[in-house]
């Protein structure tokens, strides 16, 4: 909701959201350049404690640009006036990076023809749209996840080995954490999580940008033309007073888990995480059985408690409906009393390899082999882009 009204309050101030095909890119002189990602990192639940300031990200990205400037090169800075370089737990970091203004007018660093979003959920699947707006750059249909993963080391380019630094993690109040070089992507996590404790669970995230080849390689592509087309769905089923939830499971390819009343929700906020259980009492075709559903940020496993049989479960997307209208519930919105529906839906095959599911499938979570295996529940459709292809 709130990246939704951070979109709506930026085309009534005049901004301009344009999107693009990833095989625009490199097309044109103003196409060619590396495309920044931009995120938030953080526990879901602080949006309500705490509202983005909107220039999060953008400062992060900007800090992104400094390091290039300051000459940044395979985890070193040939000027370091102004950076504490540090090194521990697997990093080289700097906790505040503030160059001189004479050494980032020196050299504008990278070009960045476009923006990308990280995953296509939530908060972070807006938060391009506004920056590109912003910055006067076009938006990439396509993002790292093909939906949204809480750790960093579960981004799709990263999982294809591509090197994440420098990176940098910005909060309101203008710190600029930055890393220059890693052992591994889980390191990047680890780091970067400690320091969103830190700053208060909330704050912008910009990695090394990528190329064009790396989008088309390793990112899930015409993300953003797929939710349009799910949501044009779901406003076409009201249109015609036909059921979204079968018009969810018909365009995405997915499955009914159950329809029922949230009978119990536990959540927590720890390690910079939302983390907790949904159950939910089922009702019509499902009265007398409870669904339990693991979430992590994001919901990972989900189990009847009559037989305890996994029914669905990461790379696969659960997602909790509103059981009238469709509306996606986050976790964060969960509460006693709602009437929902929880669907599952096809993972892209990015996610499914077996190199993939060792950083997205269930045991990177921690579950056992033997307790939790992933069995897609279907084929993933791909779609053609409603943006035009060179």
């Amino acid at each position: 909701a709130l990246g939704r009204l951070q979109v709506l309050k930026t085309l009534e101030q005049g901004g301009k959201i344009r999107v693009i095909a990833p095989e625009r890119l490199g097309t044109t002189r103003a196409l060619t350049g590396s495309v920044a990602v931009v995120a938030f990192m953080g526990a879901s639940t602080i949006v309500f404690e705490k509202l983005v300031s909107g220039t999060e990200t953008r400062e992060a990205l900007q800090c992104v640009q400094d390091l290039y400037a300051a000459g940044y090169n395979n985890g070193q800075l040939s000027n370091e006036a102004g950076a504490e370089i540090k090194s521990g737990d697997g990093v080289t970091y700097i906790d505040d990076y503030r160059p001189s203004p004479a050494q980032t007018e020196a050299d504008d660093g990278v070009r960045i023809a476009a923006v990308m979003s990280a995953e296509i959920g939530g908060l972070n699947s807006m938060e391009p749209l506004v920056v590109g707006a912003a910055l006067g750059l076009p938006v990439v249909d396509a993002d790292g996840m093909g939906r949204a993963f809480p750790e960093l080391q579960m981004f799709g380019p990263f999982i294809h080995g591509m090197d994440p630094c420098p990176a940098a993690l910005a909060d309101d109040k203008g710190r600029r954490a930055a890393i220059l070089k890693t052992d591994s992507h889980k390191h990047l996590e680890n780091h970067f999580r400690g320091v969103c404790v830190d700053i208060g669970c909330s704050a912008g995230l910009v990695f090394a940008p990528l190329t064009a080849q790396q989008i088309r390689s390793s990112c899930v592509l015409y993300s953003l033309s797929r939710a349009w087309r799910l949501g044009h769905a779901v406003l076409h089923a009201y249109r015609n007073g036909t059921s979204p939830i079968h018009a969810i499971l018909g365009q995405e390819g997915g499955k009914l888990l159950v329809t029922g009343k949230v009978c119990d929700v536990q959540r927590s906020t720890t390690a910079g995480f939302a983390r907790g259980v949904l159950k939910v009492e089922g009702s019509g075709d499902f009265l007398g059985q409870t669904l339990k559903v693991d979430f992590q940020n994001e919901n990972l496993v989900a189990r009847f408690l009559s037989d305890n049989k996994v029914v669905a479960c990461v790379p696969d997307l659960i997602t909790v409906v509103d059981a009238d209208t469709g509306t996606p519930i986050t976790t964060e919105e969960l509460r006693y009393g709602l009437r929902v529906a929880l669907l599952v839906l096809p993972a892209p095959p990015l996610l499914c390899t077996p190199e993939a599911l060792h950083v997205v499938g269930p045991q990177a979570f921690g579950y056992p082999e033997e307790e939790v295996v992933f069995t897609p529940v279907g084929q993933y459709t791909f779609d053609h882009p409603i943006p035009p292809k060179p």
